[in-house]
């Protein structure tokens, strides 16, 4: 795909999903690699540390075009995910032993063998923008939206692969489950917003996460188009109040007695 296209994708999305934001095209830089002219650093640019998720939420919220290198980031995380600064072994059952479990050794032994890390080397950073205005090809694209969004993606996803999305939830570190698993092969992803977005990136509380892979990103669309063209479409779903809705026979029994209109029964 060239940028052009991605951009009509990014237009697309937004029609099929009525979203209240961009999704947010993701592309990682290697050593080597032209920054993109458009995309400004937080700290190196305007002076000011930020976090990844609150990099994502300026993208979404303000449409900003971002360039993260290693010393704009404020959080730990996606420093240690995307393979930016060396980790001595010296450190590891320290910051292993940070996460939310009962006991430091569960902590360490999920750091150690569960805690999603990029398969890639000499990554210095990443650019994100919005999808429908970025300047690159993305790496992954990620989007926030409702559960009923979320459901027309999941559909799509489905009809796509034909096989459900499998999935591993975490309640942490939103901003590298997101996207780390897809980067490292996985086409689609769900995350929930964790409690540092929604305090310090003002992720909302009926917001989800859905992720797919850049090489993905026209599959998903064609698969949202063809199910919006058999009526299952977000836009296509729509809820009724239906009339003369079917009701349990002693309804028909009292309104016959009271001289008022019968009509189809209830039936479990």
């Amino acid at each position: 795909m060239d940028v052009s296209t991605v951009n009509e994708y990014g237009k697309k999305l937004h029609e099929l999903l009525i979203l209240r934001y961009s999704p947010i095209a993701l592309k990682v830089l290697h050593e080597g690699d032209t920054l993109p002219a458009d995309c400004v650093r937080p700290f190196a640019d305007e002076g000011g540390h930020i976090a990844m998720c609150q990099a994502f939420a300026r993208v979404r919220r303000e449409r900003a075009k971002l360039t993260m290198l290693k010393d704009d980031h404020w959080c730990v995380w996606p420093l240690v995910s995307y393979g930016m600064v060396d980790i001595p072994e010296s450190d590891v059952d320290d910051l292993g032993s940070r996460f939310f479990t009962k006991t430091p050794e569960l902590s360490i032994k999920y750091f150690r063998e569960k805690y999603p890390r990029l398969n890639d080397s000499k990554v210095i950073g990443f650019s994100i923008a919005p999808l429908e205005s970025c300047s690159f090809v993305p790496d992954v694209i990620t989007i926030y939206c409702r559960p009923a969004q979320i459901r027309s993606l999941q559909m799509a996803a489905k009809f796509d692969t034909g096989e459900m999305l499998d999935l591993t939830l975490d309640p942490v570190d939103s901003c590298v489950h997101s996207t780390i698993p897809v980067l490292n092969g996985q086409a689609y992803n769900i995350t929930f917003p964790d409690p540092g977005e929604y305090e310090r990136a003002m992720a909302d509380e009926d917001e989800v996460m859905f992720t797919v892979r850049g090489d993905k990103l026209a599959d998903l669309v064609d698969s949202m188009s063809k199910i919006a063209a058999f009526g299952f479409g977000y836009k296509g779903l729509q809820m009724t109040l239906p009339t003369d809705f079917p009701r349990p026979k002693f309804y028909n029994d009292y309104f016959e007695k009271w001289g008022l209109a019968t009509g189809p029964e209830w039936k479990k």
